[in-house]
């Protein structure tokens, strides 16, 4: 029977399937690798530190030797400390502190453009060129500055870089809450009586939610090099906290005689803000493809 319930409920089925097939279908060789490769990080980042057989701030083995030596996959340090250790434990530091970072970036920014864009006039003009006074500057240099005022530590480079960052999210997020209340089905639903947190809650917030968080996966790669960039320059946690910026700095002295100090936390670096960047597109082409 073609209209029987069985068949009913298996069309029903295969509809609600339909969509998650669709969107990872969509996405190229490339993009699926790089969700692959960034669930690999992720996981490798979480627990690889309590599964390596050394510490990585405590000497375990000879100063400066290479890769592939016994007992020591990677080599070790100028201290004799695992490179390999030292360099999950440095993807642990990154990553979380990234992530720390466009959260708060996004949810402050989100916060400032949701009520700018949804206010309008004053409110508007007020919050829009408070944002503009952030703007003005370079971003790098009021980082460092902040940074340096705070103190040497990994907290004072993620305070400096949120200050930085979160006016990219306001404008960004002011700019979609404009064109979100102006299309149809907004202006209806204001006119059919739904209005201020309803309004915002129900019809707002959902449609500028997907460019918010494409947007914050692909900052997570950006934030990492910055992050890089200021233990890089001594703005960091001191040595000997395992921070691949401050890695790489230290090992640069050494390059000729043992490139793998400095090389190997650049390429953790950038292997960071790749797959990250890669995986962001992946997620706006999903997003995109099931309609979100």
């Amino acid at each position: 029977m073609p209209f029987s319930r069985k068949a009913t409920l298996e069309r029903a089925q295969q509809a609600a399937a339909a969509p998650r097939d669709t969107a990872w279908s969509a996405l190229g060789v490339g993009e699926k690798a790089s969700l692959i490769g960034v669930a690999l990080v992720v996981l490798i980042a979480a627990v690889g530190p309590w599964l390596m057989p050394y510490s990585p701030i405590i000497p375990s083995g000879g100063q400066l030797e290479p890769p592939l030596s016994d007992g020591h996959l990677l080599g070790t340090d100028v201290l004799g400390m695992d490179m390999a250790t030292r360099l999950v434990s440095g993807m642990q530091r990154s990553l979380f502190a990234a992530v720390v970072v466009t959260g708060i970036s996004a949810v402050i920014g989100t916060a400032i453009g949701v009520i700018a864009g949804f206010k309008g006039g004053w409110i508007d003009s007020a919050l829009m060129r408070f944002t503009d006074i952030f703007l003005a500057f370079p971003a790098m240099i009021i980082a460092m500055a902040i940074a340096a005022a705070i103190g040497q530590s990994l907290g004072a480079a993620m305070v400096g870089i949120i200050v930085v960052w979160w006016p990219l999210y306001a404008r960004l997020v002011r700019g979609e809450v404009r064109r979100v209340v102006a299309l149809p089905h907004v202006q209806a639903a204001r006119v059919s009586g739904v209005k201020g947190w309803k309004l915002l809650t129900r019809h707002v917030v959902p449609a500028v939610t997907p460019t918010v968080v494409v947007t914050a996966s692909l900052d997570i790669g950006a934030v990492v090099m910055t992050l890089a960039a200021l233990s890089f320059i001594g703005l960091g946690t001191p040595a000997p906290a395992p921070e691949l910026g401050r890695m790489a700095s230290d090992g640069m002295q050494y390059f000729l005689n043992a490139w793998w100090v400095a090389v190997l936390p650049s390429l953790a670096i950038g292997l960071l803000a790749f797959v990250f960047n890669y995986a962001g597109d992946a997620l706006r082409v999903v997003l995109r493809r099931t309609g979100v």
